[in-house]
């Protein structure tokens, strides 16, 4: 175990991850309770210098790969329960390797929605293509992509949003 938190991937040492109004901190394995609770604990504090407060109630633990599920932990008193799925932007992160359709569901019940509301432009004969591609451009790919970071991405599918974009691109 390494004396600081975090995991490494090759040479380099990772210990956060951070998005819009969230944070992910990474310990090297599930049963470093003590190592969560300390990075929870100390980011609670710089937070607090700043006025900002962590939401107890939103705040899981979880295993994120092989092995087992994490304990819950308890951090300055707060309970942090252990989880095997947690929701982000819409999308269901499972701990351990799911069946990728599961996890772009929401994603795609979106793209899906999308996509029949916009069948009148899609479908008018007067409308020129470039303006077509102009609205996917700026309201499909948007849609298309949003929370994709949260995607577990094989290859095949890679290949495929990457197909799609250059024909819908190539087209413009």
């Amino acid at each position: 175990m390494t004396s600081r938190p975090g995991i490494t991937v090759g040479q380099q040492h990772f210990t956060d991850l951070v998005y819009a109004d969230d944070t992910t901190f990474l310990v090297d394995s599930p049963t470093h309770a003590l190592q969560a609770s300390s990075c929870l604990s100390s980011f609670s504090q710089a937070a607090a210098v700043f006025g900002l407060l962590i939401s107890w109630p939103k705040t899981k633990i979880q295993n994120v790969g092989s092995g087992p599920q994490p304990p819950s932990i308890l951090v300055d008193g707060n309970p942090v329960d252990s989880v095997s799925t947690f929701t982000y932007l819409g999308n269901l992160q499972y701990s351990h390797p799911m069946d990728t359709a599961d996890q772009t569901s929401a994603g795609g019940y979106h793209f899906g929605l999308l996509m029949s509301s916009l069948d009148c432009i899609w479908k008018e004969r007067r409308l020129p293509l470039p303006i077509k591609i102009r609205v996917y451009l700026a309201l499909v790919q948007f849609v298309l992509l949003y929370a994709s970071e949260t995607w577990t991405l094989t290859s095949a599918d890679a290949k495929s949003l990457e197909a799609f974009h250059m024909n819908a691109n190539a087209e413009s």
